[in-house]
């Protein structure tokens, strides 16, 4: 059980484009093999002490990790904020959490991690610890045949270490976008004109976004006029109220600009048109 839960945690990707349902995904799979184990254990008691210890201490958080791991990922990136420049931020903000976290049970940790086992028998035995009133580790429900508490502090501390590696990894790849983006920018910035009217441009931009011709459409706005107007050497970083002007429109089309274009764009296949049929 544990080979297949590694081999589906090494087949996601977290970086691809569908991270929220590879997250839904992995948490039904690993829910599944949380309950496959649990009727295990009511089906097949512990030989001894030993056993217990290394069910609940090793074998166990392999699969509850994850399954924390996984659902913290599905939180982060379900409310992850929309503009790229603020995300930088967000991930510090969540690893600030996990600090935290780590601080609060240095001294578990610590045993944990050095591979101390004098505690094994309070930490890892069921019904050692009922007046534990730790709210990492204390029982709210009558979970207490097939958890120890010190179970899910294990697992938890995977889950922490992980995702801090993963929010590790999603800021360094920010920068690196940032970085070669701004090179790519650099180069082009200053060859080419936007030589029309700012709302012109906001109007194809607006007309891009809406047809999910650029990131399907998932980019906000403002970034994509920003970017859009960096390139083109022209400020539309107040695209709203270019926008809210086009709707105001009265005496002519609300989108004059893309309506012009379609229309010259029509004309021009016509007169090739026409010299195709005069060559004939």
């Amino acid at each position: 059980m544990i080979r297949e839960v590694d081999n589906r945690i090494a087949a996601i990707d977290l970086n691809g484009n569908h991270i929220i349902r590879d997250c839904k995904t992995m948490l039904i799979f690993l829910k599944e093999k949380l309950t496959e184990l649990k009727v295990f254990v009511q089906s097949e008691p512990f030989g001894s002490d030993t056993e217990e210890i290394a069910f609940f201490k090793q074998y166990k958080p392999r699969i509850l990790g994850p399954l924390f791991y996984f659902h913290h990922i599905l939180r982060i990136e379900s409310q992850r904020p929309p503009g790229e420049e603020e995300l930088d931020g967000y991930y510090e903000k969540q690893q600030e959490e996990q600090k935290l976290f780590f601080d609060r049970h240095v001294a578990f940790f610590q045993y944990y991690r050095s591979g101390a086992t004098y505690m094994d028998n309070y930490y890892f035995l069921r019904g050692r610890h009922e007046n534990t009133i730790d709210v990492d580790v204390c029982h709210l429900d009558d979970e207490t045949e097939f958890s120890t508490g010190y179970d899910h502090l294990v697992a938890r501390i995977m889950a922490m270490e992980m995702l801090y590696a993963f929010l590790s990894v999603k800021r360094t790849s920010l920068r690196n976008e940032s970085e070669d983006m701004s090179a790519e920018l650099l180069k082009v910035k200053g060859s080419y004109q936007w030589t029309g009217s700012a709302i012109e441009l906001v109007e194809m931009v607006y007309g891009l976004s809406e047809m999910g011709s650029i990131n399907n459409g998932e980019t906000p706005i403002h970034e994509l006029a920003a970017f859009v107007g960096t390139l083109l050497n022209i400020d539309i970083r107040d695209c709203y109220s270019a926008y809210t002007d086009m709707k105001r429109r009265k005496s002519e089309s609300r989108t004059y600009f893309l309506d012009k274009m379609r229309e010259r764009l029509n004309k021009r296949m016509e007169q090739d048109d026409e010299k195709e049929r005069k060559r004939k």
